[in-house]
């Protein structure tokens, strides 16, 4: 019984983790998409957005993979397969969006030249 409070309770946090996680992502996506018409620069905001939809993928079918509809082994394994592989394609995306973001962060925000005033 208290294996299983413990399971519970372990799949919640990693629902309601995976969660904010998307949504911290979405702002930052909806940031990015600011910076794009501020500045006319792709931001890759929509990349930034979709990418960890993965992280809700990957929860769906590790709770998936714990429930009696996928009593089958292979199944289960398929399910865990496509739940990590769903990971993986969200953190690889996630990370390419993020440092796609930083480059136009770069290029926006040094100083062009001949811009800076003259000391006297």
């Amino acid at each position: 019984m208290q294996e299983q409070i413990w399971e519970a309770t372990s799949y919640l946090v990693a629902i309601f983790g995976s969660i904010l996680l998307w949504i911290s992502y979405a702002l930052f996506g909806m940031i990015a998409r600011r910076y794009r018409q501020v500045f006319n620069r792709a931001t890759y905001s929509t990349l930034l957005m979709a990418a960890p939809t993965g992280l809700l993928v990957y929860t769906i079918f590790l709770v998936f993979k714990a429930t009696p509809l996928l009593d089958n082994p292979k199944l289960a394994e398929l399910a865990q397969w496509i739940a990590y592989i769903a990971l993986l394609a969200s953190g690889f995306f996630c990370l390419l969006g993020t440092a796609k973001f930083s480059s136009v962060l770069s290029y926006v925000t040094k100083p062009q030249s001949g811009s800076e005033p003259k000391g006297e």
